[in-house]
């Protein structure tokens, strides 16, 4: 199962169209792979030296050991933003006489030879060979390996979760990634109690991990809930502004993709303010606030003009349906970051008062700049972009809106 979804990514790259922009990007990231990879081997050999030399009074173990968390989360948040499970690959076989445990399993050990998994590995191995082993010995050596390695293991269980589970249960994904983050944060060095706990946890979150996948590769599972069709109810025949918010509002509630990216901006927004209020001071905290309510602007509308369904067809065809869609594409823009920005200020009313006129500012930099820029660069998408996808990113996609929101 394994190779057959590497052979059939290879076809794919191969039979894709735009082969030589591909080939290039391909190049310029197996390079910067490459370059990661070395770099963090020959530092995972010389940092004892560098310590000495830099800052003597300072222990590289214990140096390490602080920054482990903290750098592994970096890499787990950088994994979300680049990284992908190779679901799209796995629904060749949806057809096939294949248990869907052994599709989802293939999926998951073809998505663990990645990048952000083997670069911190590529410096604890060497790490733990060299500095540990003179300080606490060969088994030392071994538990902090493996503790990085079950770490590792956490983030893209994590990941996997995230990817696949975001869209259909948006509370239960971001509990347990909390949950996780919490038990990792209080798990200290104290031998092999910490170890086996460690292990223990990446096991079971890889569990979850399987688990959220066997559950995405069942197509049709999502949207058990039945209503009664509305479709008189909605306005399809006369059109206009609100049945294309109507229309929005359903796939945003009721689609993996639209409600991915929401749940996404929504959980960045909240994280954001609240890391800013508790761990920093002073203007930082006004500059994180200043675009706090910028992520469903930012991100939501790279994917609001592109979004495809089958629904809008009829509502196109009707008098004045592309401007009633752009309208409408606008409205709920507007209508996303007003709503954010209700829950922001509720947080920043009870957390720091004096900085709740920044929430103010923030929506109105939403809306003026962050809102039009995305919906422009949404139009520079090369194709429509399926509802029911399950991939919360797609980056070719909305590279021109990227440009723009970042200038």
């Amino acid at each position: 199962m394994i190779l057959s979804l590497f052979r059939l990514q290879v076809l794919a790259f191969r039979r894709a169209p735009y082969l030589g922009g591909r080939i290039a990007l391909a190049t310029v990231k197996g390079i910067g792979v490459a370059y990661a990879f070395v770099c963090a081997t020959i530092l995972g050999v010389v940092l004892p030296d560098l310590l000495g030399v830099v800052a003597p009074a300072l222990d590289a173990v214990a140096v390490v050991q602080r920054a482990m968390l903290p750098a592994l989360a970096t890499v787990a948040v950088s994994r979300q933003v680049f990284q992908d499970v190779p679901t799209r690959g796995a629904t060749a076989f949806l057809t096939l006489p294949v248990s869907r445990r052994r599709i989802a399993w293939g999926v998951l050990a073809r998505s663990a030879p990645s990048p952000f998994n083997l670069v911190p590995l590529a410096f604890a191995v060497p790490f733990a060979v060299r500095s540990v082993r003179a300080e606490a010995g060969v088994g030392g050596a071994w538990a902090f390996a493996l503790a990085v390695l079950a770490v590792v293991v956490a983030s893209h269980a994590l990941l996997v979760v995230w990817k696949t589970r975001l869209g259909a249960a948006p509370v239960r994904t971001v509990g347990l990634v909390i949950g996780v983050v919490g038990l990792l944060s209080h798990v200290q060095d104290g031998g092999l109690g910490a170890l086996a706990g460690l292990g223990v946890l990446a096991v079971a979150t890889l569990g979850i991990a399987y688990r959220s996948l066997v559950a995405a590769l069942y197509l049709d599972s999502e949207g058990t809930r039945r209503t009664r069709p509305r479709g008189a109810r909605l306005g399809f025949a006369r059109g206009g502004v609100r049945a294309f918010m109507e229309l929005d509002w359903r796939l945003a509630t009721r689609m993996t993709f639209p409600r991915g990216v929401l749940s996404n901006a929504a959980v960045v927004s909240v994280a954001m303010t609240l890391g800013a209020l508790l761990f920093a001071e002073g203007r930082p905290v006004d500059l994180v606030l200043l675009f706090s309510t910028g992520t469903v602007a930012g991100s939501f509308g790279q994917y609001a003009v592109p979004f495809a369904s089958g629904f809008y067809d009829r509502l196109l065809t009707l008098p004045g349906g592309m401007d009633a869609f752009i309208r409408a594409k606008v409205a709920g823009l507007a209508a996303g970051t007003l709503i954010l920005g209700a829950a922001q200020l509720v947080i920043v009313l009870v957390m720091a008062p004096a900085s709740a006129w920044l929430v103010g500012v923030s929506v109105l930099f939403s809306l003026g700049v962050l809102a039009p820029a995305s919906l422009v660069g949404s139009t520079l998408g090369p194709k429509p972009i399926d509802v029911a996808d399950r991939l919360l990113f797609t980056y070719t996609q909305s590279f021109g809106a990227q440009a723009l929101v970042a200038a």
